[in-house]
């Protein structure tokens, strides 16, 4: 009975592990920029901070999006930008984010 309950214990954990969103960045401004933008949006999915900005992929009954944000002042998040695709480094920059950020930001969509 032991030897069938392990193979049944690896894949929930295989099936839990994978199910959870892959978020990077400091776990606090993480929390941070879930809450805004489950506040302004709907439900986040995958969220990546770098410095003072955030990149954040979510999803309403209606559609997808990506969310930029900003930290304008400690742990006050504004939203620079949102859309239904995909934001690309061009357009990152295009907001302001600093060119050093960005490889960090776009590890939202992994």
């Amino acid at each position: 009975m032991k030897l069938k309950c392990i193979p049944l214990l690896v894949c929930a954990c295989f099936v839990v592990s994978t199910s959870v969103a892959r978020d990077f960045g400091n776990a606090v401004d993480v929390k941070e920029v879930r809450k805004v933008v489950a506040a302004k949006f709907g439900h986040p999915l995958h969220a990546s901070v770098a410095q003072d900005w955030a990149l954040c992929t979510a999803y309403t009954e209606h559609s997808d999006l990506s969310v930029v944000l900003h930290r304008t002042a400690p742990k006050t998040w504004e939203v620079v930008q949102s859309d239904g695709g995909a934001f690309v480094a061009e357009t990152l920059k295009d907001f302001g984010v600093p060119m050093t950020v960005i490889p960090d930001l776009l590890k939202a969509y992994q």
